[in-house]
């Protein structure tokens, strides 16, 4: 049997504070990573998570609050005497929302798009004010351009101990003149002519294997841009398919030709990483969706 029960306005409304809260706790989690490049990582798991590039760029590390010397530790070096130093870990919290399944997956709408870019920015936002409340006194900010999301750095701490302000490296601009050159050699010549722009060096770090570097050219140029826009422009590049007209040999001995995708595109990033005594090294990648 059933039993009425008289709800009152003050209990419905405890009732329905309680199903908010409860809703809240499900749909948002919170987390926490220790790293030498706390926001490095954290990035990398929201990437992973919803499936939207988020580019980042290192400060300077000079402070020497701010490395660690881990020669000892170090093995199979070429030569023991060259000190090795990497940047101190660091442990930051924050929350994020859990992204629902659609929309994460593939054939997204432009609201879903919406939403989950506005889900990213709030996430990234609170990643770096757990950033700032853990102790670490550089600050970043985060900037948008052609539906990708940025963390670039906005001063550094000096070895005197005072904040700077700096220009992002990806920031500064660079001539990158027309001329016939396929994708991982624009790659290389943006790091070239970043490294001579700055006079700090940018290495070539990693590149997609397209399977089809030898043959997918690129008309991506500009005079006076920032690295920053030709990365972009190049990033749109990659994250569209490649599709190729393949002859080979059927069994019969007649020669077969298929339109197929050589390369499948899809979500690209990069991060720019600063190694003490060494310089920068820049590394674009493919984005990685956990659906779970």
């Amino acid at each position: 049997m059933v039993l009425p029960v008289k709800t009152t306005t003050q209990n419905g409304l405890l009732i329905l504070g309680v199903l908010i809260c409860q809703l809240t706790h499900a749909q948002t989690k919170s987390v926490s990573v220790t790293d030498p490049r706390p926001v490095a990582a954290a990035v990398e798991l929201l990437e992973t998570i919803y499936g939207w590039p988020i580019t980042y760029e290192d400060p300077i590390a000079v402070n020497e609050s701010r490395l660690e010397d881990v020669s000892k530790e170090a093995q199979r070096l070429r030569d023991p005497s060259h000190p090795v130093i990497i940047q101190r870990e660091g442990t930051i919290s924050f929350t994020y929302k859990v992204p629902s399944p659609d929309m994460v997956s593939n054939g997204n709408t432009n609201q879903l798009d919406h939403d989950r870019e506005s889900a990213v920015s709030d996430a990234l936002k609170s990643v770096l004010a757990g950033y700032n409340t853990s102790g670490s006194p550089e600050t970043f900010t985060i900037t948008e351009g052609n539906s990708i999301l940025h963390v670039v750095p906005e001063n550094y701490l000096t070895k005197r101990g005072t904040l700077q302000q700096l220009t992002p490296v990806l920031d500064n601009k660079i001539t990158v003149l027309p001329k016939s050159r396929t994708r991982p050699d624009l790659f290389r010549e943006i790091c070239q002519s970043l490294s001579s722009v700055t006079g700090i060096h940018v290495g070539v770090g990693t590149f997609p294997n397209q399977g089809t570097e030898t043959d997918t050219p690129t008309t991506i140029a500009g005079s006076d841009i920032t690295a920053r826009s030709l990365l972009n422009q190049l990033l749109s590049e990659l994250s569209t398919p490649v599709y190729r007209d393949l002859t080979f040999q059927g069994g019969d001995g007649q020669m077969i030709t298929r339109h197929s995708v050589v390369w499948n595109g899809g979500p690209m990033s990069w991060e720019l990483f600063y190694s003490p005594g060494w310089g920068y090294v820049l590394n674009i990648y493919q984005v990685r969706t956990d659906n779970k």
